[in-house]
């Protein structure tokens, strides 16, 4: 076991969690709605207008004025990235790659949240977050040498981001956009560490939704056409698949 990287891990997901909880209350609005910035109790401006990164939320998640819900529970936030970025680093090790798989953790906490709230998962998020996984992702082949993992990575990441958008043609109604965006972003880092953690990631993703489906199903708190966001299996899956082949 990697301890330092893994309490490393662990503080500095708990210290993003001020900064998740704003990223995820900003942007968790309908589509094509102005970002969330002030506290809907007390119209208290909470955020700065502007660039979606600017901000941090108290973590007890209740605005400081008049109590009210603006964010995750207490702690909430803080627990969950520090735990998966333990968890990262614990499986990735102290390697060059780990400062991509961190990032994309954080990326994968956030998302989680929005889609779960507002089932969207924004372009705001998961497009610049290729840009940054790919010079990560290069700058760890640089410093490793292991070019042959890079290669490996963008096949990965374009053959599943193609696979996922062509459900979604196929079926709008199921998929979204955001799913096939995020799902390249996850193939291309789990094709660091070849074929294999990239198809398993996808098999879980969508066992994990349709058993939740069915779940809703037969306790009747669903129907067949009720939407479950596919967005958090598919980080869960991501996670799960790293845990179980590294």
């Amino acid at each position: 076991m990697h301890t330092v990287v893994i309490a490393v891990g662990a503080v500095t997901g708990a210290l993003a969690g001020g900064w998740l909880r704003a990223v995820v209350w900003r942007l968790a609005v309908g589509q094509d709605e102005p970002d969330r910035v002030a506290c809907a109790g007390c119209d208290a401006v909470l955020l700065t207008g502007g660039s979606w990164w600017r901000g941090r939320l108290a973590t007890t998640g209740r605005c400081p004025g008049c109590g009210a819900r603006v964010g995750a529970p207490d702690g909430l936030m803080e627990l969950a990235a520090g735990a998966a970025l333990a968890a990262v680093a614990g499986v990735v090790g102290p390697r060059p790659e780990l400062l991509a798989f961190w990032s994309l953790t954080l990326l994968g906490v956030a998302l989680t949240a929005i889609d779960v709230r507002v089932h969207r998962l924004p372009d705001r998020l998961t497009l610049p977050a290729y840009p940054v996984l790919a010079a990560l992702l290069a700058a760890a082949a640089v410093v490793s040498g292991e070019w042959a993992r890079l290669g490996v990575a963008v096949a990965a990441g374009a053959a599943t981001g193609l696979a996922y958008l062509a459900l979604v043609l196929l079926r709008p109604d199921q998929l979204g956009l955001g799913d096939a965006k995020l799902a390249g972003l996850l193939g291309a880092a789990l094709g660091w560490f070849g074929w294999m953690p990239a198809l398993l990631a996808t098999a879980l993703a969508f066992a994990g939704c349709a058993v939740v489906g069915l779940g809703l199903l037969v306790t009747r708190r669903g129907g067949l056409r009720t939407a479950v966001p596919l967005g958090p299996f598919m980080v869960a899956g991501a996670l799960a698949a790293l845990l179980m082949t590294l």
